[in-house]
């Protein structure tokens, strides 16, 4: 009886054990004295800043390895590079390639509109690790 109360414990535990995923928005408001602060965002119009948190945590007992978290951007927003966090990230223009930002073509860098996907390579996320990533982007006039 102990035995298959045993093997239950460790079958329960190692269904509830797993990786957490949540990807949540914000608006960014600035006050006159130049303040940020984040609220929630039901709605957007053209000008604001609205910020994206990825969180995972990973509740299993095995390291993660070599994940790569992504988080879109919008059309109709252009991606804030200097609000990416942590700042190893690398961007893409065509939800394929990626690279570290800024992407050059012809010698020029690329429009932070054009920008669709914004990824981490993370080598590896340890068991009870957790981890944030976090970008910002402003929403366009009209549809890109």
């Amino acid at each position: 009886m102990k035995r298959i109360l045993v093997l239950f414990l460790v079958l329960v535990t190692t269904i509830f054990a797993e990786v957490k995923t949540e990807l949540t928005s914000y608006k960014v408001l600035v006050d006159k004295d130049g303040v940020k602060s984040k609220v929630e965002a039901t709605e957007a119009t053209p000008g604001d800043i609205i910020g994206y948190n990825f969180f995972i945590s990973n509740g299993t007992e095995e390291a993660l390895e070599r994940i790569s978290p992504t988080i879109p951007v919008p059309a109709g927003t252009t991606f804030i590079p200097d609000e990416g966090d942590p700042k190893n990230y690398l961007v893409s223009i065509n939800e394929r390639d990626f690279s570290p930002y800024p992407i050059m073509q012809d010698g020029v860098p690329v429009d932070d509109s054009q920008y669709r996907l914004v990824s981490w390579n993370i080598e590896k996320l340890e068991p009870g690790e957790s981890l944030n990533l976090e970008i910002q982007v402003k929403v366009n006039g009209g549809v890109n």
